[in-house]
């Protein structure tokens, strides 16, 4: 997909918008169009690496979007969404990305079917609406990248409310199945049996929230399953078994919000963990506080993951022979090669709501990793001491 210069998006927003405004006037009462938009201008302060795709020249095609979400009422209680996105990161497909049944039976009682966002953390379902939450973006140390970010299947919630305070109980199934970017290689990946379990409780100004995720992924990766084969063939089946490219995925999440008029602390952690060699185990955190001294509201955050992938098997002997020492060699450099990620970044930021629907924000971001890790940079100098500092300048706008 071409990257988007930023007059092509302000000028695909405006022609959006005026068509969804037209066709709002003009078109049934039980038809509503709305849509939302993002425009993020990124820097990072060194030459020697990237940062999730930033460089050090000013750059608007990583996190930029536009989508558009049309809500048509069938009958009384049963209603139909499509949502579509217009992505201009290159790492993501632009297209439907929701396309969903909604049944209500009752006022606690709601059932959707179709294509839906996965709802693994607190901000999954407005992860591409920025207007929704105060940072110019959601930290990567506890809202990872490759999250496949939508699912195909049935979703069901129930609220309990209560006089003191309402819980809200959500279950859901389904698949996914499309391509992903893994360990920096795009490909297919494919979730069966993906199931979760979600607690959301409010109780005055604050928010909770605990869920559990699970489902058998695979990934298609033909020379890493060639080579596991090999290693099956002469014997070496631990080997083997430790580069698989297929499991059970789990991730726990809980989090907590407390906001009122003056200020806001919102904390979430989660945890990751997979059966196969490509995706690590990962621990990951972040806590933020802020002030609001309307229209504007200033904040803090720091944010912490902490990655681990299997060990490697030490079956495969060597000094034997010459095409031992090869297999070795062979097996050990597929770990060397896994990134590791464990990172942390310290957070300060503004946020200026210009007006109803339209917000400006600004952000900077102190980004450190150790020497021996990734860090999700991309590094170009082996000198690069795993530190820099992220720019980021965003406009949202729902409408």
């Amino acid at each position: 997909m071409k990257n988007y210069p930023l007059k092509l998006i302000v000028n695909v927003m405006l022609i959006c918008f005026s068509f969804s405004t037209f066709v709002s006037a003009e078109s049934d009462d039980n038809l509503r169009f709305s849509g939302f938009a993002r425009v993020v201008v990124g820097y990072l302060d060194d030459g020697q690496a990237d940062y999730l795709n930033y460089d050090n020249s000013i750059s608007i095609d990583n996190e930029s979007l536009i989508g558009l979400q049309a809500d048509y009422q069938i009958i009384d209680d049963l209603a139909i969404t499509g949502q579509l996105i217009g992505h201009s990161g290159n790492k993501r497909d632009s297209g439907i990305e929701w396309l969903y049944l909604t049944y209500t039976p009752s006022n606690t009682l709601k059932f959707k079917l179709g294509k839906q966002r996965t709802p693994f953390l607190s901000y999954s379902d407005v992860i591409d609406v920025g207007y929704a939450y105060p940072w110019a973006t959601l930290p990567q140390q506890t809202y990872p990248r490759h999250f496949f970010s939508t699912f195909d299947g049935l979703m069901a919630s129930y609220e309990i409310p209560r006089k003191a305070f309402v819980i809200n109980i959500e279950g859901y199934w389904g698949y996914f199945a499309d391509k992903v970017f893994v360990a920096d290689r795009e490909m297919t990946a494919k979730t069966k049996n993906l199931s979760g379990l979600i607690a959301n409780i409010n109780y005055k100004n604050w928010t909770f929230r605990g869920s559990y995720h699970q489902g058998q992924t695979s990934v298609e990766l033909q020379e890493l399953q060639q080579f596991s084969g090999i290693l099956a063939q002469l014997g070496f089946i631990n080997s083997a078994e430790s580069l698989a490219t297929a499991g059970l995925t789990e991730i726990y999440q809980l989090s907590a919000n407390f906001e009122n008029v003056n200020y806001f602390v919102r904390a979430e952690l989660n945890r990751i963990q997979a059966d196969f060699v490509l995706v690590p185990d990962s621990d990951g955190y972040f806590v933020s506080t802020g002030y609001h001294y309307s229209p504007f509201s200033s904040y803090i955050s720091y944010a912490r993951n902490k990655t681990k992938y299997e060990s490697v098997v030490d079956e495969i002997p060597t000094g034997l022979n010459p095409q031992l020492d090869a297999l070795a060699g062979g097996y050990q450099a597929i770990f060397n090669q896994l990134p590791v990620n464990s990172s942390e970044a310290f957070t300060i930021g503004t946020r200026w709501d210009i007006s109803s629907g339209l917000a400006l924000k600004g952000e900077v971001s102190l980004i450190k990793g150790k020497s021996s890790d990734r860090a999700f940079f991309t590094v170009h100098d082996a000198n690069f001491d795993r530190e820099a500092i992220l720019y980021l300048a965003a406009v949202e706008w729902v409408f």
